[in-house]
């Protein structure tokens, strides 16, 4: 067995039953990185030392009489550089971070080792985690694993990267408008979106070391990898409070049940009001649908009743440039205070939390819970709901913050990168991108299904009976072999 072409739960079955080292595993996927990496730049820190050492560790620990493998036992992974890896450079990509080196480990990355992951590497990320792809000021840019003259998506776009081209089999990244899911579906890869609170989130950047904690509402930590048994796997492993989040609920994850898509309520939208979704985006949807259907399912197109999404989308975008602007100078801010008219709905949500303004925080709280209770009573009645990820597969490299052409339109960056994947990170509904298809020019396109929040064991069944009717995790070209 070529040890790189395996999913993590087969790699850390395969360890178990002697079948597989670990050393082999490791030295396989570290091998694979040096061929392919360069090409790619998904990796920004590769610890083969580090490696090596551990994976022989979990081959003499496994050796020993009476031995309890851990569920990742000897398995070798990468983690996205924004979270604390002790020893390593931790910078999320932000040049006053450059000489910042880990003290110790972040909560999930203690947690992906308790269980015996062994950690490749580092995987590359845009500034502070905010884009939608990877051009790092420090690092330089990744590109995609299906055409290097695309965009691998972000933030965890260097981890998507490196899942899909099979230089690692799982990934731990981090998501608040779409940072786990947009790179899952220009990668052609699975990737999960847990409810929010859900995953500790000590050791990650942003917020800064040493600074006040503002981000905590609506970010995210979860797995990217290529089957959805791992990502089964890696939430069993990273879910559950550390004690260091008062938000975080000890809600139990149960067991993941076993459905079939007969009988299955599938909510669906193949497009939204604020940007319309491509053709080939739709088309996607479309045939997923038929998939569903003649596996009976019960697929109904079919929205939150009330449902606004430009308001929606403007208190997403508020609710996190409160938490972005909370410590920024006033002379930072004030470059705003004009600009509430601007054109680019982005701008006129930076423009209207400037002042940080107490009151309108807490309103824009008050319509969150609003859209909760409306996306929470919508999945009473549906098993899941079924959309895009993004409106388009990859984009061309191009400037962050220019326009972005789907189907002949153009439409506003930001806005439009996050116009399908707000929405969960508002509500803080779990959410499971799978690969769906590929475009007339071979590109992947996922869609992603919503669940709602605590209903990760559900969702985790639902996207089990859809993989099952789905082709195998698609391999991009030039990394068959």
């Amino acid at each position: 067995m070529n040890p790189c072409f395996e999913t993590a739960t087969r790699l850390a079955r395969a360890i178990r039953n002697r079948r597989l080292s670990s050393r082999e595993a490791t030295e396989a996927h570290l091998d694979r990185i040096a061929r392919f990496n360069g090409a790619l730049n998904a990796l920004v820190v590769i610890d083969r030392e580090n490696a090596l050492k551990a994976a022989r560790a979990a081959d003499r620990a496994l050796a020993r009489k009476g031995a309890k493998p851990g569920p990742l036992h000897g398995v070798p992974i990468t983690i996205k550089e924004a979270f604390d890896v002790a020893g390593l450079a931790t910078t999320a990509s932000f040049p006053p971070l450059k000489d910042n080196v880990a003290t110790g480990d972040a909560a999930v990355v203690a947690r992906l080792r308790a269980a015996g992951a062994v950690i490749l590497g580092k995987t590359n990320v845009p500034e502070l985690c905010m884009d939608f792809q990877t051009n790092s000021p420090l690092f330089g840019t990744t590109n995609n694993a299906w055409d290097v003259g695309r965009v691998a998506g972000g933030s965890t776009g260097g981890g998507a990267a490196a899942v899909a081209a099979r230089l690692s089999p799982l990934e731990l990244g981090s998501d608040i408008g779409g940072s786990v899911r947009n790179p899952a579906h220009y990668n052609g890869i699975f990737s999960l979106k847990p409810t929010e609170w859900r995953v500790p989130g000590r050791g990650h950047v942003p917020g800064l070391p040493g600074q006040t904690r503002t981000i905590r509402y609506m970010g995210v930590y979860g797995p990217l990898a290529r089957s959805v048994d791992d990502l089964e796997l890696a939430l069993h492993v990273v879910a559950g409070p550390d004690g260091n989040e008062a938000e975080a609920a000890p809600v139990p994850l149960g067991p993941t049940p076993k459905l079939a898509a007969k009988g299955m309520h599938i909510a669906v939208i193949d497009s939204n009001p604020l940007v319309p979704a491509s053709t080939e985006t739709a088309r996607v949807v479309q045939e997923t649908v038929r998939l569903l259907t003649k596996a009976r399912a019960k697929v109904k197109r079919a929205e939150p009743d009330g449902l606004d999404w430009q308001q929606a989308w403007d208190d997403w975008s508020d609710l996190l440039q409160f938490e972005v602007q909370a410590l920024a100078p006033l002379e930072e801010r004030e470059r705003f205070f004009d600009r509430t008219d601007a054109p680019d709905p982005s701008v006129r949500s930076a423009a209207r939390t400037a002042k940080l303004g107490l009151a309108d925080f807490f309103a824009v709280l008050d319509r969150r819970d609003q859209v909760i209770r409306r996306c929470e009573a919508f999945l009473d009645d549906h098993d899941a709901w079924l959309m895009p990820v993004m409106p388009d597969a990859a984009f061309a490299h191009q400037k962050s913050g220019g326009d972005l052409k789907i189907d002949g339109r153009t439409h506003p960056y930001f806005f439009a990168g996050t116009s399908y994947n707000f929405l969960a990170n508002l509500t803080g509904q779990p959410a499971v991108v799978l690969p769906c298809g590929l475009t007339g020019e071979g590109l992947p396109i996922g869609l992603q299904l919503v669940g709602p929040r605590w209903g990760e064991a559900k969702l985790l069944g639902v996207a089990k009976a859809l993989e099952k009717l789905l082709p195998p995790c698609p391999m991009p070209p030039g990394y068959t072999e």
